[in-house]
């Protein structure tokens, strides 16, 4: 071979080897790249399967709809609800196409002609990332962890992105992009992000406004514009620049539009928001447990098609609740009228008058020792998250407790991987000094937030000192719950009073009276009122029990309708002890009542421990005609396509007959408009007071408006019942319309912080004005439609007197119900 053929014989291998090592490896490569990211092969996250690519999985928003269609909040994971594209602004989907992706509708996933531009000019005259791919990225993949994955990654998302655009249209694609995206804040998709940012739905949007969420495209943190509106009003203006250059909008368009203001309605997005938030959070507990809820075989009883349960936070239920958004918000409105404007003033200044060394305890009665004081302050302080966090027992960053917190050396570390907070260990005996020094805190207010200086042990009493409330009203007939409001303040005071026991009182009476109703006696038979007494044996008691009025004995002869009306503790003893312990909680069973009930005579009087709940749907069964219905929160959930899942049928039982529970109502009528009885009224003209011959604890309803009580003034038939347990711990109103049954509970956290005075301290100061409130706006709501009507009379005639008013003047037997009660 010639030097001349060896020569050309080694250009033609260099050759060979420059074209394998500039253009036959990098396609092995890529090729090879391209068959790892689509297989999953070579350490490569596997591709979704077509099916997962047909129907992408996201997490929904759960949806809470009042009976009157109003949306109350939300249970979420992401806070998405998704939107069709017909709901979407014209400005959004020109806005995004002209910013994000100019040749949009021309490319199939890949913009070759933006990929060469982003390689020519190393990304420096902008990224080659369709929305197609951004959507692929946001749908399928994690954060890479490095360079190389991320590389796959690119990869992986170029194959996704012709999957999709083989599968869906481009309107689809704009449309499941704008659902994807997170716009933090709790604005996760399109609707959400237009809610928070614009209190506006997607399609409302004007140019200027999608403009803004179309900028947070590039960087949602960076661009956000509640907290950088700097930032955001620079991009916005970039994103009408490409909308001009697009010829979108006009040169002189984007001259006005660059310089307008940035106007924001900022929404904040939480659970806590909004009404009815304790009901939300008692509603999420149920529904929780229903849908956790198996069969005998141990499948779910409310599943999807793959037999995994339903989940409130992914999966868009929309949950269909009895709550009327009018009446929440008058039932709202009424605790915040009374308890925040005028009892809790009343209660603040009773208690400075009757300060003790163990303040906020009343020290006008018994009161505790000061051990017990003691104990429930050391108990309140160890409870704090200042206690823990001192403690080593919770991390003063992330919140978390328990095991996640290590000793190690001479500090407190956090174990979790993204936090690792160090805290130097505190000794344990020096906590409660920490607690004495006065420092800057932020307490809250009726009035609104006060910053103060005060030692945590004092913020701690502070707190104590707040009267709470608890309000349910239901439909007696069906069951639904209407409002319910568990407390005065869901940010402060997350506890709710609506489903948590307190002492009943003499709210419990009915049920003792309904039992010797039920047994045949009549509303007006007479008892004389003066002490019984229950020896010791008798229903299994230790020692004799003699219980008596707040007033003493009169010695007169009372119907049973006066002593109810009057809420008088000796008649009713004498009912208890004609039927026993037993008898009456087989009564108050058969209307609903499932908390413990000790088979007592005391229980008479109200010592039983009960919710709101309980007794506004015990009551509720006296409006329905004797029947019980279980009260309930929610008529059906649907899932995210409409169907139904879940139907609620509630519980019903037959609590007592029909006349009976008509009786009933007309016993508890005597509350509100009184009773007669010339006994008690001439005992008390003798002693040189007002007569008083008509009498009720709950007369003051139907009382003229005046400043001190402008609550009052009803005139339409109401059935009710005030309660108030030992030494005023509580304060309770039942209040019976043929349509509506409400119950309100007031008082202290704590039984030992009370008013000192019945006068103060009873239900018909502290509950019933509530009560009061609600009903004027309820009753005033033309929308609402609850007309002043009576209650039904049974179709069967009454074999039992109810005008105890002419039988107490001695005349004849006869008549009815007395309709002409004046109001």
């Amino acid at each position: 071979m010639t030097k001349k053929q060896d020569n050309k014989q080694n250009v033609f291998k260099w050759v060979i080897l420059t074209w394998g090592i500039v253009v036959v490896l990098p396609f092995f490569i890529f090729f090879t790249t391209m068959w790892a990211a689509k297989t999953g092969s070579l350490g490569f996250d596997p591709l979704p399967s077509l099916e997962e690519l047909e129907n992408p999985k996201s997490n929904l928003a759960s949806e809470i709809f009042t009976a009157d269609g109003k949306m109350i909040g939300k249970y979420f994971k992401e806070n998405r609800t998704n939107v069709k594209f017909e709901e979407l602004s014209p400005f959004l989907v020109d806005a995004l196409i002209a910013t994000e992706d100019e040749r949009f509708r021309s490319h199939s996933g890949i913009d070759f002609r933006g990929l060469m531009r982003a390689v020519v000019n190393l990304g420096s005259a902008g990224g080659a990332s369709t929305i197609t791919q951004q959507l692929a990225k946001m749908m399928f993949n994690e954060p890479a962890k490095s360079k190389l994955q991320r590389i796959g990654q690119k990869l992986q998302e170029w194959i996704l992105a012709v999957e999709l655009e083989k599968r869906y249209t481009k309107n689809e694609i704009i449309v499941m992009y704008y659902n994807k995206f997170d716009f933090i804040y709790n604005a996760v998709g399109i609707k959400s992000a237009s809610n928070v940012y614009f209190n506006k739905n997607p399609k409302d949007l004007n140019i200027e406004e999608a403009a803004v969420l179309v900028g947070m495209a590039k960087n949602p943190s960076l661009y956000n514009p509640k907290r950088f509106p700097e930032n955001a009003m620079k991009r916005r203006e970039v994103v009408f620049a490409q909308m001009k250059r697009s010829e979108l909008v006009s040169k002189e368009e984007y001259d006005s539009l660059r310089v307008l203001p940035l106007t924001l309605d900022y929404k904040i997005v939480d659970h806590k928001e909004g009404i009815a938030p304790y009901f939300r959070e008692t509603l999420r507990l149920r529904l929780q447990d229903l849908l956790d809820s198996k069969d005998e075989d141990g499948n779910y009883i409310y599943s999807k098609k793959d037999g995994t349960p339903y989940n409130i936070y992914k999966d868009g239920l929309k949950i269909h609740t009895t709550i009327n958004s009018r009446m929440q918000k008058y039932a709202e409105w009424a605790i915040e009228e009374y308890i925040a404007k005028t009892l809790q003033k009343q209660f603040n200044k009773h208690l400075s008058r009757v300060r003790t060394k163990r303040y906020p305890y009343d020290g006008s009665h018994k009161g505790i020792s000061e051990k017990q004081y003691a104990s429930i302050m050391e108990s309140a302080m160890i409870n704090t998250p200042r206690y823990r966090i001192l403690a080593g027992q919770e991390c003063e960053n992330c919140g978390r407790r328990g095991k996640t917190i290590k000793k190690e050396g001479d500090f407190y570390v956090c174990q979790a991987e993204d936090c690792g907070n160090k805290r130097k260990v505190f000794p344990l005996d020096s906590i409660p000094s920490v607690f004495d020094k006065k420092i800057k805190m932020e307490v809250f207010s009726h009035q609104g937030e006060i910053d103060t200086l005060l030692s945590p042990n004092d913020s701690l009493k502070y707190y104590k000192t707040f009267l709470h409330a608890g309000l349910m009203s239901v439909d007696p007939h069906t069951g639904y719950i209407k409002a319910w409001v568990g407390g005065v303040n869901y940010q402060n005071f997350a506890y709710d009073h609506v489903t948590s026991t307190r002492q009943v009182g003499s709210t419990f009476k009915p049920f003792v009276y309904s039992t010797a109703i039920q047994n045949g006696y009549s509303p007006c038979h007479e008892v004389t009122d003066t002490k019984y007494t229950f020896h010791k044996g008798e229903f299994g008691l230790l020692k004799d029990w003699t219980p008596s009025n707040s007033d003493g004995s009169s010695g007169c002869n009372v119907s049973l309708k006066y002593a109810l009306a009057n809420s008088m503790n000796t008649i009713t003893a004498w009912i208890m002890k004609q039927f026993g312990p037993q008898a009456v909680i087989d009564q108050a069973r058969a209307m609903g009542i499932t908390s413990h009930l000790d088979p007592v005579p005391s229980l008479c009087l109200g010592v039983a421990d009960i919710s709101v709940y309980e007794m506004v749907g015990a009551n509720a069964s006296m409006a329905n005609k004797g029947v019980w219905i279980e009260p309930s929160m929610y008529t059906r959930i649907e899932d995210k396509h409409g169907n139904v899942i879940v139907d609620f049928k509630p519980k019903t039982n037959e609590a007592m007959s029909e006349e009976t529970a008509y009786v009933m109502l007309d016993l508890m009528k005597g509350v509100v408009d009184g009773e007669y009885n010339k006994c008690t009224g001439d005992l008390r003209k003798s002693k040189g007071k007002s007569p008083m011959y008509t009498s009720g604890t709950g007369m003051r309803l139907r009382g003229s408006v005046s400043e001190s009580r402008p609550y009052v003034g009803h005139r339409y038939p109401i059935a009710g019942k005030t309660g108030t347990t030992q030494n005023n711990s509580d304060g309770w109103f039942m209040g019976i319309t043929p349509d509506l049954v409400t119950g309100v509970w007031v008082g202290a956290d704590e039984r030992a912080i009370r008013f000192a005075t019945t006068d103060m301290g009873q239900g018909a100061n502290t509950a019933l004005p509530v009560w009061g409130y609600y009903m004027q706006k309820v009753k005033a709501d033309k929308k609402l439609n609850y007309p002043d009507k009576d209650f039904e009379k049974p179709e069967k005639p009454l074999v039992i007197e109810l005008d105890c008013v002419k039988y107490n003047l001695g005349n004849s037997v006869g008549g009815g119900y007395n309709d002409d009660v004046p109001y």
